[in-house]
């Protein structure tokens, strides 16, 4: 979260400075209202020239940024369908709302995960947290060194959990932005 704000922060800094202007003082941001069908999405003024690269430039921004929220929710559907938390191919953790563990060694053949570690015990899970948060637990790993890697639908890692960053073993809730008790 601080990370995206700051960027915000910025971007708002180097709009007002390119422009000329002074942004306007307001508590709030002022939001553009959500297309609901696709005739509320504004195009270009007529007579807009937009060249190859141009257009090339746009397609490649919005590959790059769109890719990984549809890959996400494409996984996430698959996981949904799956009865029980398990392993796809016998390699990769499959579990929805709750977490999937690989309790074996990866196989050198299998094309699953690019250069797995032997010594990482892979876990993997997609949560809902629109709807319901979730307990998780940090067991008491001792000595061994032990990472939770938390991603958003965009893949950005979101909370740093693990014993490099001082987090002591217990149970941990984490909820979506809009949760109340």
């Amino acid at each position: 979260m601080t990370r995206i704000r700051l960027k915000l922060v910025a971007l708002a800094t180097f709009a007002s400075v390119v422009s000329g202007g002074v942004a306007p003082n307001t508590s709030e941001a002022q939001q553009v209202p959500i297309p609901q069908n696709a005739s509320q999405v504004p195009g270009p003024l007529p007579g807009t020239a937009m060249t190859k690269a141009y257009v090339q430039t746009v397609g490649r921004m919005a590959y790059l940024w769109g890719w990984p929220l549809v890959n996400m929710a494409n996984r996430a559907v698959a996981f949904s369908r799956a009865p029980e938390p398990g392993l796809l191919g016998g390699v990769i953790p499959v579990a929805y709302n709750r977490v999937a563990m690989l309790t074996g060694y990866i196989a050198a053949n299998q094309h699953f995960i690019a250069c797995p570690n032997q010594d990482v015990a892979y876990g993997a899970g997609f949560f809902t947290l629109d709807q319901e948060p979730i307990v998780f637990q940090v067991p008491d790993f001792g000595d061994r060194f032990w990472v939770y890697a938390l991603y958003d639908a965009r893949t950005d890692e979101f909370a740093e959990i693990g014993k490099q960053y001082g987090i002591k073993p217990g149970f941990y809730l984490m909820a979506g932005p809009n949760w109340t008790r």
